[in-house]
């Protein structure tokens, strides 16, 4: 199963969502994501969740693993989850929740 990464409300509602149907994330997770900041907490087993106060790190570790990664599976889905770190930095009482199995 893949890790589905949604935005969520304080009250848990989902605001957008990104789907992991490929199991891009979940293999990257697998294969460890040890080099970054936040993501490095990702398992395709489990929730992970990540407040305001973590979306700069995270952003970073995004274009970081875009970088090291042009034109790959990889890098398409960490494309499709930008636009919802973006806004859990520009809202308040939002939370990404990177969901596993």
């Amino acid at each position: 199963m893949g890790i589905d990464v949604q935005l969520r409300g304080e009250t848990g509602e989902i605001l957008a969502e990104v789907g992991d149907g490929r199991m891009t994330l979940s293999r990257a997770a697998q294969r460890g994501l040890a080099g970054s900041r936040m993501l490095k907490y990702l398992t395709p087993w489990g929730d992970t969740v990540f407040n305001q106060a973590q979306a700069g790190d995270l952003a970073a570790d995004i274009q970081d693993l875009k970088q090291a990664n042009p034109g790959s599976p990889l890098f398409e889905m960490l494309s499709k989850i930008e636009p919802l770190v973006a806004r859990l930095s520009d809202e308040v009482h939002v939370y990404l929740w990177f969901v596993g199995d």
